[in-house]
């Protein structure tokens, strides 16, 4: 379902139906894609007139938010990659290999992205790519800070979370974005320490944010830089 705005664009709608709700909410998603909530009996009828009353709203959001961005496009834009605490140079290359893989240049300064040329979808070749030396260099960042801080995960993954950066479960299992690799290593640092924080207070009380105080003493700083570039990041890899 899409709605054609003013501007000749046009906004894809994601109707979701929900048992006990009583009033519509529309809200606009990382995709930049349109979310409208009714009620469980509510038709597709009703669901686009309430979003017609809210078009000027939707199309001054639009106008505010990043839009959605391949990964192509955006190591195109800013070719940079962070794992172990650095921050590597990238370079993309077609190859005659028949799987994409990865392999540091100039040193270990440079990372050289290696795409199949004969690849049907050379974005989606390259994001996985780029999720795949995400959770290489997550991995080993998470296990380092975790051993100086004698601290035990059960176990990790690499996750395409909506909108959150990542998340420790009650069993002590932590999931990270794969974005995490596109933010600066010290905003890549602070979401893998607020994450090992929870592993001794599974909550965001005081005793919570003391101790992720004591893992990051610049964590206030390093939130606010985060927050300044969530909603652009949050947008790659979502065109």
């Amino acid at each position: 379902m899409f709605l054609s705005l003013n501007n000749g664009e046009s906004v894809s709608i994601d109707v979701r139906r929900r048992k006990g709700t009583r009033h519509l909410r529309l809200s606009l998603n990382h995709s930049n894609q349109a979310v409208v909530s009714v009620p469980w009996r509510c038709s597709d009828r009703e669901a686009l007139k309430f979003i017609e009353t809210q078009r000027d709203w939707l199309e001054a959001q639009l106008a505010k938010v990043p839009r959605a961005r391949s990964v192509v496009d955006w190591l195109t834009e800013h070719p940079h990659l962070t794992g172990s605490g650095d921050r590597f140079t990238v370079r993309v290359e077609s190859t005659e290999r028949l799987r994409a893989d990865y392999i540091f240049d100039q040193g270990g300064a440079e990372i050289v992205l290696r795409v199949p040329h004969q690849s049907d979808d050379a974005d989606g070749a390259l994001l996985a790519l780029v999720r795949r030396f995400a959770k290489d260099a997550m991995l080993c960042r998470l296990a380092y800070h975790a051993k100086y801080l004698d601290l035990k995960f059960s176990k990790f993954s690499v996750r395409d979370q909506a909108s959150r950066w990542g998340s420790c479960s009650s069993s002590g299992g932590i999931s990270l974005n794969w974005r995490l690799v596109l933010v600066a290593p010290e905003l890549q640092d602070y979401v893998i320490l607020h994450e090992l924080a929870h592993l001794t207070e599974m909550n965001h009380s005081k005793h919570f944010w003391g101790l992720l105080d004591q893992y990051d003493p610049k964590r206030q700083l390093h939130e606010a830089q985060l927050d300044a570039v969530t909603a652009a990041i949050m947008r790659v890899g979502r065109s």
